[in-house]
């Protein structure tokens, strides 16, 4: 069969390309696919082609390996080593047949045992207290907003079996989708490779539209939106993202829909699975175990007569972290900070006190949040332990603080600005040191710039309270 004059000219350019994948593809299917596009837009479709990032197993492995090895460093800075006794693996959400590759291989190639990951049987570990981390496997994340759901439900399930950190690894990751995950939960996450905008649809400037003029870039933009409507309610693929990511296995929404769609006969060029169970599929198991401990007469043991302190988010982890690797309690042997990822319900915190024995909750004074915040939570906290302390930032050195080359602009205050206004710009200074930084470097960022005699009067109050504590449950 002979094919039009407008797509001879592409076939040896295009055969070149789809040989190079790492996935057995006919050609003849890419060229059905081709066949789809209205005549003038033949060159929208082959620089589809040219620009899809198909990522094949070894690719995939090698991605998995890499994740794997941030995952080990950033545990060791959160004193919680990776360790087949203390960690749990998870794929996340409700799953999919991209959830059960990537659990299997990414246990295959770590040579991981079977049994650190989340089953029936290995839920006892939890119920024991035995878990730290539990670490979440997903092959992408898009705009972070089912990862950022998800973990606000596991962090109000799990935080009460005494479970400190969540971690998020994958094999790929948009830049916005990590931000927000990072923002508006506890866990630490990891991706082998990050993309930005810059690699989509969505940005004009991005390489899809290289030799393009910047009104012809509409143009393309707006014949990719009519495609994508016909195959999608998102035309550019989930939350507008635009990516051109394929799997060998699936191909994720955030891809143009154009690539994975077959609503309304569309053939697509790497159909998407449907999904199976993933983690959410054990909530149930969970909420038995937790109802279980409720019904008991003692809470689970604590490791090495621990101490848990629970606090809002990953700014105070790592400040409250620095805070009391100084302090020697003749209380307690082991003193963990805990972030709740800003989450604070009723339940969750009579939970954390059934499964507890010895837990202190602190709070900030903030005045940033919203009005009623700190009231509301003080009354859901009332007959369990806790103190009031000031923010991390009324704690920092702002004169040593100005003086750094990386971070000093921020601590600077422009002339007549208002004063409340620099404490903002504080804040987000360390919301930016968090995003940069390890939390191991955020420690050492806080005990470099930390007013010395503020900190000292800290940790005094902070060891009376533990004190308090030690003698309300006979620890002494």
């Amino acid at each position: 069969m002979k094919y039009p004059i407008s797509h001879n000219r592409y076939i040896e350019e295009l055969e070149a390309v789809v040989a190079s994948w790492p996935v057995d593809k006919s050609f003849d299917d890419v060229l059905k696919w081709l066949m789809q596009f209205d005549n003038e837009d033949i060159d929208l479709a082959v620089r589809i082609v040219k620009n899809l990032n198909v990522i094949g197993f070894d690719d995939l492995n090698t991605s998995l390996s890499i994740a794997y090895s941030k995952l080990e460093r950033a545990a060791i800075d959160r004193n919680s080593p990776i360790s087949s006794s203390n960690t749990l693996f998870a794929g996340i959400g409700d799953g999919g047949k991209s959830g059960a590759m990537m659990g299997y291989n990414f246990r295959v190639i770590n040579e991981i045992p079977e049994e650190n990951f989340l089953t029936d049987e290995s839920l006892k570990y939890l119920e024991q207290g035995r878990i730290d981390n539990i670490v979440l496997i997903d092959d992408v994340i898009g705009t972070g907003d089912q990862a950022t759901e998800e973990i606000k439900k596991l962090t109000e399930k799990i935080t009460p079996f005494g479970v400190k950190n969540i971690f998020m690894l994958t094999a790929v990751g948009m830049g916005v989708g990590i931000k927000k995950i990072l923002k508006d939960t506890k866990a630490h996450v990891f991706s082998a490779f990050e993309y930005s905008d810059l690699d989509t649809a969505q940005n004009l400037d991005s390489m899809f539209y290289e030799g393009v003029s910047h009104e012809n870039r509409k143009k393309m933009q707006a014949r990719l939106e009519y495609y994508g409507a016909v195959t999608s309610d998102w035309p550019l693929g989930y939350g507008g993202i635009g990516a051109f990511i394929s799997f060998y296995y699936n191909t994720p929404n955030i891809s143009l829909p154009l690539i994975w769609s077959s609503r309304n006969s569309w053939i697509p060029l790497f159909k998407r699975s449907v999904k199976i169970d993933g983690i959410s599929s054990y909530y149930k198991q969970i909420d038995s175990s937790l109802n279980k401990r409720k019904k008991g007469s003692t809470p689970p043991p604590q490791k090495n007569n621990e101490l848990l302190v629970f606090v809002e988010g990953r700014i105070d982890e790592a400040f409250f972290d620095y805070i009391v690797s100084a302090i020697e309690s003749p209380y307690f042997e082991k003193i963990s900070i805990v972030s709740l990822g800003g989450f604070g319900s009723k339940s969750l915190f009579e939970n954390i006190a059934r499964l507890s024995k010895n837990y202190l909750f602190i709070l900030e004074d903030d005045d940033s949040a919203p009005r009623g915040h700190v009231e509301r939570l003080k009354m859901r906290l009332e007959g369990h332990p806790q103190i009031d302390v000031a923010q991390p930032e009324d704690f920092l050195d702002i004169n040593a603080l100005r003086q750094d080359e990386r971070w000093g602009r921020y601590a600077r205050i422009p002339e007549g600005e208002d004063p409340k206004n620099h404490f903002l710009r504080i804040r987000d200074l360390l919301v930016n040191v968090t995003r940069r930084m390890a939390p191991g470097a955020l420690r050492d960022f806080f005990a470099a710039y930390s007013d010395r005699g503020k900190v000292e009067h800290l940790r005094t109050q902070l060891n009376k309270k533990f004190a308090e504590i030690a003698n309300a449950s006979s620890v002494l």
